[in-house]
């Protein structure tokens, strides 16, 4: 009878303790190591331990490195740094504008001074006249069309120079103009006149600016003229005058043939 109340008040202990304990699963597992059914196998204790503490180490280093990026993410990005490499950057691009701009000046200049040496070279290919024929041709010019349109005194002075080249007649400048009987003005005074306000410098009116233009053009080889809104070639015209027989063409105050 003892024995039976001693029995059932040791199934009532050992059910009651069993209510109170933590389930334990029959396999944990523990990185790197596995339990079966709580228990630890010989010698693991101290693995166990170690991979704890390693655990705990690897977490202080993470935190540590963690730490040292917050520091250097903060480091380099401070207000003063920012305003530093902005600096820095506007400065160089400032100065890579200000070599691109003299590089253009540069290079406009000698644009600029090619231009200038093609046209002074041009110039001196196109003067085929000396100055004394400038001015011998400004003033009969000046003598026979002064007063005529623009085109008419270029007229005038392609006769001139197509008598030149024709063997009818002298082939010098000089030569065809003083042709005896040829033009009034050498008879009448009035060519002399023009050659001396000429080498006096009274060439300042626009009759007399003109002439000149007209002369220059024929002097190098204009032997063209606008004729009612057209390109007239006055290559084979040797004669000019107020009354001329037989002209093919009026201009002005004069007949051309």
């Amino acid at each position: 009878m003892i024995l039976k109340k001693f029995a059932a008040v040791a199934i009532i202990f050992t059910t009651a303790t069993g209510l109170f304990m933590e389930p334990v699963s029959s396999i944990t597992t523990v990185p790197n190591k596995v339990f079966a059914s709580g228990i630890i196998a010989e010698g693991d204790e101290n693995s166990l331990t170690q991979d704890v503490t390693g655990t705990e180490n690897n977490s202080a280093t993470d935190n540590s490195t963690v730490a040292t990026d917050i520091n250097i993410t903060e480091a380099g990005t401070t207000d003063t740094g920012v305003v530093e490499n902005t600096k820095d950057n506007t400065e160089s691009d400032s100065t890579s504008n200000s070599k691109k701009e003299n590089n253009n000046n540069k290079t406009k200049t000698k644009a600029k001074k090619t231009k200038v040496k093609i046209q002074i070279a041009k110039t001196k290919a196109r003067r085929n006249y000396s100055s004394s024929d400038l001015k011998l041709m400004s003033s009969i010019i000046n003598c026979e069309a002064g007063i005529e349109p623009y085109q008419g005194k270029i007229a005038v002075g392609i006769v001139v120079m197509n008598r030149i080249k024709s063997k009818s007649f002298p082939n010098t400048l000089e030569g065809v103009i003083y042709q005896s009987g040829q033009f009034s003005p050498v008879r009448n005074g009035s060519l002399r006149k023009r050659l001396a306000q000429y080498n006096s410098g009274r060439i300042n009116s626009r009759q007399w600016k003109s002439c000149i233009s007209a002369a220059r053009k024929v002097l190098n080889g204009q032997r063209t003229i606008i004729y009612n809104g057209r390109t007239k070639n006055m290559s084979d015209y040797h004669f000019f005058s107020v009354g001329l027989r037989g002209a093919r063409l009026s201009l002005g105050g004069h007949k051309f043939k």
